[in-house]
């Protein structure tokens, strides 16, 4: 079909095909409007998510920081009383170690190797009665000791009982005082037994017949 000759046809049909125009040209931009929008909304729902994201890890860092600094400073803490128990334990050692060496010079030499023990309160002789001799066979352990000659026997323990010694008697136990300390006489199947309690721990000495002044002797200096 031609276009219109008429000049009221021409014009008529002008401004219609000016409306289409205009109709299809916000249809356009409506569309255009609409697919920026989505645009946008999509953006919007990355960045969103991005910054959940952010939230997220900052939050982990956070707690993760907040866990090692409590973790730092209870290792801190520990590592801390460690080291003054580990002061405490080498001050205490030095001591030990220097009193040892103070008693080593006041002990007989055949008893110098009992030096800890008497460091630590232990009664050790501090001489050696001349019957007795200067020969000794020196036993010592982590809580006792021995010492025999070859007259009279010594024994010192932290954990055995008096009752030990006692119920070896073979007859009547006699109590009686042999310098600073309260002993129990009794003879026992291999000698004569002296046997007492003094500083928490248990002593006896067990000795010929013939020799008990020299036992009481070595008895009364024991410090």
């Amino acid at each position: 079909m031609g276009q219109p000759t008429s000049p009221e046809v021409q014009i008529e049909y002008v401004h219609h095909r000016r409306r289409r125009w205009q109709v299809a040209g916000a249809v356009l931009a409506f569309a255009v409007m609409l697919g920026v929008l989505a645009i946008f909304g999509v953006a919007y729902a990355q960045q969103a998510n991005r910054v959940d994201e952010l939230e997220a890890q900052n939050e982990s860092i956070l707690g993760d920081h907040h866990a090692i600094g409590e973790a730092f400073a209870k290792q801190s803490k520990r590592f801390e009383a460690e080291s003054k128990e580990l002061e405490a334990a080498i001050r205490s050692s030095y001591g030990q170690g220097f009193a040892a060496g103070q008693e080593a010079a006041r002990l007989p030499r055949e008893l110098r190797s009992l030096a800890r023990y008497a460091a630590a309160g232990v009664l050790v002789p501090r001489r050696i009665p001349r019957p007795v001799g200067s020969r000794a066979r020196v036993d010592r352990d982590l809580a006792s000791y021995s010492v025999r000659w070859r007259t009279l026997a010594l024994f010192a323990s932290r954990t055995e009982p008096l009752s030990d010694w006692t119920r070896q008697a073979l007859g009547g136990v006699r109590r009686q005082q042999v310098g600073r300390y309260r002993v129990q006489r009794m003879t026992g199947p291999t000698g004569v037994i002296y046997a007492w309690r003094s500083n928490g721990a248990t002593y006896a000495v067990i000795v010929l017949p013939a020799y008990e002044s020299a036992a009481r002797s070595l008895i009364a200096s024991m410090r």
